[in-house]
């Protein structure tokens, strides 16, 4: 991604008269950012509401527009956990993406009065088109949309085949406190309340495929296949979302065991267009199910079709290795660990794979990397088959990263957003597996080393999370973090080291309780 920098230089640098002399547009797909707005509460659901339908309505009119859900893919791909990013990450993405142009702009307005302004940004030239303006109702934001999706796709470098009239008269608008709690829904960081908010846009208008797909999604992701199933098999055949309802079908039927019905599903899509996704997801139905087919001839179409994409190369390595074909499961597996040398699950397959392939040397040490991440795989060391290390694919746009370009403090920024994700939900192993790359990536981030002595503490590992607190307070001094290490210490029975490192929190703090308790306790 080392065009990033020449772009973001180019916007800084390209002049009034140069952003407006005539050119044709970049070809390519175009990403959509939420646009910026007002804080107003009443209208803190516009953004999202705007990011999820814009790019469906620019499909609709032959653009290869990103979806919402896909952008969020490349940004959390990217380690950027922010929900609003500057222009110069939004570059970032669109890169990431092979975007060539990107929407961004403003809502604005008053009482029940809605403006959208937004502008296309040229991602090789950094230059900006003039705005594209719209107003009117609030509750007919979902139509104004669609009204910029025409102007927007017109200045594409492929114009809408249909006109503005037809676009819009063919349109279907959602009931307007739908179309608000979908975007509330989307706006919300907490999952639960997501979830709730989509079932009352559904319940506002029963026949919303945008936020009954939405929903099937969510409810994928967090692992409730049955409540997914059920909502996506409501999506209308005439849907022009039924594609996507169908590959997140396939997932939902993986995970309830229903692998036949799962391949169905999966071939149809194959049928309608063979993407590495739906060939992705057919082979692990496949694989699961123990079908006749080699589940290996899907997988090498995928992976043909998306040399980018992890999953289809890290599941061929465990289908070769179903099928008995050690050395091509090693060299596959061997593919997946270069990719991503924190994919444990891709690491234990190799194990197996060199093991049976009767490279035991290289196995162990491979294991010894295994168990030095996660002791607790201590268990998967002998090859059992039956373990789900298969991937799904829950989108048919393939996100590869190029990490090129960005810095080790970067990489590592993200990968502690993750870590912190990871821990509030119970995962401490993941935690720790995020929170390991990110040492290695910036040895010398205080944080890193603060974060890891905390989840090392959580787990019971005392030594472990002494030296990391003080590899962190190494790194830069911090009376919290040196009081967290005498509060440890107490813990650890070494008192009077506890108490050493309490008396120097209170030179530097003397109002600080948790030292000031280190302290009070009795020798």
């Amino acid at each position: 991604m080392k065009r990033a920098a020449a772009t973001i230089l180019a916007f800084a640098l390209a002049s009034p008269a140069a952003a407006q002399a005539p050119r044709g547009p970049e070809s390519g797909p175009v990403l959509v950012m939420p646009p910026e707005g007002p804080a107003d509460p009443a209208r803190a659901f516009l953004a999202e509401a705007i990011a999820q339908r814009l790019p469906r309505a620019l499909a609709a009119l032959g653009a290869d527009a990103i979806t919402r859900a896909d952008r969020l893919r490349a940004q959390a791909a990217l380690e950027i956990a922010a929900p609003r990013v500057s222009q110069a990450t939004a570059i970032r993405i669109a890169e990431v993406l092979g975007a060539a142009r990107v929407v961004v702009g403003r809502h604005s307005g008053e009482g029940e009065e809605l403006t959208l302004a937004l502008r296309l940004l040229d991602v090789r030239r950094g230059t900006l088109s003039a705005p594209f303006t719209v107003s009117g109702p609030l509750d007919r934001a979902a139509l104004l949309v669609d009204e910029l999706a025409w102007d927007l796709a017109l200045a594409g470098p492929t114009p809408p085949a249909t006109t503005r009239a037809a676009f819009l008269e063919a349109r279907r608008a959602p009931a307007p406190l739908a179309f608000r709690r979908l975007g509330e829904a989307l706006a919300s960081a907490d999952g639960g309340e997501r979830r709730r908010l989509l079932r009352q846009a559904l319940d506002a208008d029963p026949n919303y495929d945008e936020a009954r797909v939405v929903l099937g999604r969510q409810l994928a992701e967090v692992g409730e296949m049955a409540g997914a199933q059920d909502v996506l098999s409501r999506v209308a055949p005439t849907s022009p979302l039924l594609r996507e309802a169908r590959l997140l079908s396939t997932v939902a039927l993986i995970g309830l065991g229903r692998f036949q019905e799962a391949a169905t599903v999966a071939g149809r899509l194959i049928a309608g267009s063979p993407t590495a996704a739906a060939l992705n997801n057919h082979a692990v139905a496949m694989l699961r199910g123990r079908g006749a087919s080699k589940a290996s001839d899907e997988l090498r179409r995928a992976v043909d079709l998306a040399p980018g994409a992890p999953e289809p190369v890290a599941n061929l390595a465990l289908a070769l290795l179903h099928e008995g074909d050690a050395a091509a499961a090693a060299f596959w597996a061997r593919g997946a660990v270069a990719a991503d040398a924190s994919d444990l699950g891709a690491r234990v397959v190799l194990t197996w794979a060199l093991t049976a392939a009767g490279q035991r040397e290289a196995a162990e040490a491979e294991w010894r990397a295994v168990l030095e991440a996660a002791p607790s795989w201590a268990h998967l060391r002998e090859r059992d088959l039956s373990r789900r290390f298969e991937r799904l694919m829950l989108s048919e746009r393939v996100i590869a990263i190029d990490a090129e370009g960005r810095s080790d403090a970067e990489m590592a920024a993200g990968l502690l957003a993750r870590a912190d994700k990871l821990s509030a939900q119970g995962d401490l192993d993941g935690a720790q597996r995020a929170l390991t790359r990110a040492a290695y990536l910036d040895p010398y981030g205080p944080r890193v080393h603060h974060m890891l002595g905390r989840l090392h503490r959580k787990r019971g590992a005392r030594p472990e999370a002494k030296n990391a607190l003080r590899m962190s307070l190494w790194c830069r001094e911090d009376p919290a973090v040196r009081a967290e290490l005498a509060s440890l210490l107490l813990e650890m029975g070494e008192v009077d080291e506890a108490h050493r490192e309490a008396r120097l929190v209170l030179e530097a703090e003397p109002g600080n309780a948790l030292a000031a308790a280190v302290l009070g306790r009795k020798r």
